[in-house]
């Protein structure tokens, strides 16, 4: 059987990659896989509103910014993933919010699944990360959330 996964991989965070990576090779088994993985950059003016708590600040980063942000994310997303296993996997970074870009993605590559982790547990939090949350709320395919061990 073929089978279209989606994998939103967070280039900041290993562990959301490797975590997913023993559940993918589960499934794998015995059906053909097309892996798709995309890593998201969030737009600049929320990036720098959630840090200086101020929108306005995006006119003054430099122009490439993004760009560069984006080029960065594609080195990091290929070097991550490079060694999964997998022969068919198509690596995509795009620039938006998050589980919007998960989402749209997801619709593109007519995936049967999305496998995403939940965010790291910690004290006090018990619950998804709104970006998991929202994407399994919305998503038209289905959605296997794998908790970090």
């Amino acid at each position: 059987m073929k089978l279209r996964f989606l994998v939103p991989v967070d280039v900041e965070e290993r562990l959301s990659w490797i975590a997913v990576l023993p559940e993918l090779q589960l499934h794998a088994k015995g059906n053909e896989i097309e892996l798709t993985e995309v890593a998201v950059v969030p737009e600049l003016g929320t990036v720098i509103a959630q840090a200086a708590q101020a929108a306005p600040l995006a006119s003054i980063v430099p122009a490439d910014l993004k760009v560069r942000a984006l080029e960065v994310t594609q080195e990091h997303l290929d070097d991550m993933t490079k060694d999964s296993g997998f022969s068919k996997i198509s690596r995509i970074v795009r620039s938006g919010n998050v589980y919007s870009e998960v989402l749209k993605t997801a619709e593109e590559v007519s995936a049967d699944m999305i496998v995403l982790m939940s965010n790291i547990p910690g004290f006090g939090n018990y619950m998804l990360g709104t970006n998991a949350a929202k994407t399994i709320n919305h998503a038209t395919c289905s959605v296997l959330v794998v908790r970090p061990k």
